[in-house]
Order: structure tokens, then C-alpha cells, then sequence
């Protein structure tokens, strides 16, 4: 058997950031906060905030968020 990291197991949140126009988290739980400056995300760790100008969500499915806008800051908060 093959020993997985903690942090490779599905059930953690994978936040992927693609310059700072776009962001994508999986494993996500919900939308906490929703507005064109400031998006939280509740994920069984922790909550994550996005600040930033002209956000939007892209997509939303059952396990991931595609969010697009300017992003200025990244924050995992309690």
C-alpha cells in the first residue's frame, strides 16, 4: 500500500491560482461572503478569503468554484 500525505488527500481544499485574474478552489464547503471585493469560501479546514476588484464566480459545481476578477489578496482565515 501506498502511504498519501495528508495534504494530497481529496478532502483537503486545493486552492489553484492562475496569475492574479484567476483562482479556483476545490473541496469547498460554501459561500459565506459574495460581492464584487470580497468572496469567503467555507472549506472543512479553514475559510478562505479573496479580496480583490471586479470578482465574479466563472463556474460553481459541487466540488469547485472558478472565480475570475483582479485578485489582490489571498487569505486563510478561522
Amino acid at each position: 500500500m501506498v502511504d498519501i500525505s495528508t495534504d494530497l488527500q481529496v478532502n483537503q481544499p486545493t486552492v489553484t491560482t492562475i496569475g492574479n485574474t484567476f483562482i479556483s478552489i476545490e473541496n469547498y464547503l460554501s459561500i459565506i461572503t459574495y460581492d464584487t471585493n470580497l468572496i469567503k469560501i467555507k472549506t472543512k479546514i479553514k475559510s478562505i478569503k479573496i479580496s480583490g476588484d471586479k470578482l465574479l464566480l466563472k463556474y460553481i459545481t459541487d466540488s469547485e468554484i472558478g472565480i475570475k476578477g483582479i485578485i489582490y489578496s489571498i487569505e486563510y482565515i478561522d
